[in-house]
């Protein structure tokens, strides 16, 4: 794994129980820097070695959102792209487990994600929460 994806991903551990991020936004910066924004989602995917809990690729995915220049929106484009594609597990979960819904569109979200719970034992509880999580939102105001 590249040096400057370590880091970012040893400062997360450090970090995260407290959520009190201040290295960690540092080395995000770093990861975008060294390796720039287009396809970094992908980029990062093929550089980090599987072994690696998803919760935390997830979590730096999360923080480069405040690193980049269009705030997260390539990121998730990309993520969006696995979601609809739906076969790799991992990329899934990673992309279940951001802090942004997936898709601007609400319906096709749930279309996205209603076939995955669907077809998808692994992620399927998960599909149905954030479902539900948007169904609330969108009734809230």
């Amino acid at each position: 794994m590249h040096p400057v994806i370590s880091a970012a991903l040893d400062a997360i551990c450090l970090e995260r129980d407290d959520q009190q991020y201040s290295a960690s936004f540092d080395t995000a910066a770093a990861v975008a820097s060294e390796f720039g924004e287009p396809d970094l989602a992908n980029i990062l995917f093929s550089e980090i070695p599987r072994t690696v809990p998803f919760e935390l690729v997830a979590e730096l995915f999360n923080l480069l959102a405040w690193q980049t220049n269009d705030n997260g929106a390539s990121v998730t484009r990309t993520i969006e792209t696995w979601l609809r594609e739906g076969t790799d597990n991992r990329k899934l979960l990673i992309a279940l487990h951001l802090d942004v819904y997936p898709f601007i569109d609400d319906e096709e979200m749930e279309r996205v994600l209603s076939h995955l719970a669907e077809t998808n034992v692994r992620v399927s509880a998960r599909c149905k929460e954030l479902i539900r999580s948007r169904r609330g939102v969108g009734h809230a105001g």
